[in-house]
């Protein structure tokens, strides 16, 4: 038995391939900062200095949740870039 499968990729599907694929490499950026970013809080334990915690998060915590937002999608950027679908 022989199977046919349609592979033509519309424009709105390859779209959002490339904001998944942008979604990886914002996780990665995220994972990549983990160890400096660890160093940064515990250096800054003793002297209970904020600049450290927020360094981290800066360097950490915005490029994971860009990060996990774009891997689920990012439904405002495809209803904004196609917004007849």
């Amino acid at each position: 038995m022989l199977v046919y499968f349609s592979t033509q990729m519309k424009p709105k599907d390859i779209f959002n391939l490339i904001v998944r694929l942008f979604g990886l490499v914002f996780l990665y950026q995220a994972l990549v900062a983990v160890p400096l970013g660890l160093s940064a809080i515990f250096s800054s334990f003793p002297h209970s200095k904020l600049g450290g915690i927020w360094s981290a998060l800066m360097m950490i915590g915005w490029p994971l949740l860009l990060g996990y937002w774009m891997l689920r999608g990012a439904r405002p950027l495809g209803r904004w870039a196609y917004p007849e679908e």
